[in-house]
């Protein structure tokens, strides 16, 4: 099953940043995601974490309900709450070696 809801039996979706936690994600992500707006960020965020996952990328609940996603060819990681709010959306430095760090600290946790 697809972390992200598409399976058709989850009905998840992520719904996008809450209005305080926006301008500190835009400000610090922002630029580095190639977005110029706070909307644009947010979208791209909640496109990111909503499409179907492909060939490469990768996706895990936690028993927590935190959705977390990282698609491998452009770098890009999200996380979302179990009530589809996001959490964060950036790519970090060192993509592969980030994701592996979240997959080991979650290792028996989804």
């Amino acid at each position: 099953m697809s972390a992200n809801g598409h399976s058709g039996d989850t009905g998840w979706f992520a719904k996008g940043f809450q209005p305080e936690s926006l301008d500190k994600h835009f400000k610090s992500h922002g630029k580095s995601c190639g977005c110029k707006s706070k909307s644009e960020y947010n979208n791209k965020a909640v496109d990111f974490m909503n499409a179907e996952d492909t060939a490469t990328t990768e996706s895990f609940v936690a028993s927590n309900g935190t959705v977390y996603k990282y698609d491998s060819a452009t770098g890009e990681f999200g996380m979302a709450k179990s009530d589809g709010t996001m959490i964060t959306y950036f790519i970090p430095d060192n993509p592969d070696e980030y994701w592996e760090k979240q997959k080991e600290m979650h290792d028996n946790d989804f």
